[in-house]
């Protein structure tokens, strides 16, 4: 009898064990370019129902293309040199040129985000030492060093496995976003 309960109990504890050994430390992720689909929730401060889009984002290391393709198709792409916008595949319009410090900021930490690389996020934001979740899965907190950028990002919850799958991020204003980069390339 208690073999049987020894092994009921080991039979429920090792898929959960194996499925934490399978995902290697954020630290170990390191991708050159990004081209993934992605989901995104817009959750606003008094609104009952997040807003809902899907897309594809590609970056590099100073680059990063958002291009919604639901429910409307607008491409951003966020620069050094600043942020343009393209609607329903218009002519690109800037959006905020000499963005400067933050615009260059937010390309580059959007893309070494993408790309796991902590290091140079660790230039712009307070990295926390990757958190193992009951799933397995691991989550890096990011906090911006620069006050600016803190009033208009705020805290950003990165989790994920194999690569990054879902970013949170959370304004002063209690509005959140949250992304999620499906496995399946059913987004674009």
């Amino acid at each position: 009898m208690k073999l049987a309960a020894l092994l009921v109990l080991s039979a429920a504890v090792l898929p959960s064990a194996v499925s934490a050994a399978a995902c290697p430390s954020p630290k170990d992720i390191k991708v050159g370019e990004v081209d993934r689909a992605f989901t995104q929730e817009r959750h606003i401060e008094g609104m009952s129902k997040p807003l809902l889009s899907r897309g594809r984002l590609t970056a590099d290391e100073n680059r990063i293309v958002w291009h919604m393709t639901e429910p409307f198709d607008v491409e951003t792409v966020i620069a050094p040199d600043g942020i343009t916008e393209s609607v329903d595949g218009e002519a690109t319009r800037p959006v905020a040129t000499g963005t400067g410090e933050l615009g260059s900021a937010v390309a580059r930490s959007a893309a070494a985000l993408m790309r796991g690389n902590w290091e140079e996020l660790s230039t712009l934001f307070e990295v926390s030492e990757p958190a193992k979740l009951d799933n397995g899965d691991w989550q890096v907190l990011l906090a911006p060093r620069n006050e600016r950028m803190k009033r208009a990002v705020g805290l950003i919850e990165v989790t994920g496995c194999e690569d990054v799958e879902r970013i949170e991020i959370g304004s002063e204003g209690g509005d959140r976003h949250i992304v999620t980069f499906p496995a399946t390339e059913d987004a674009s």
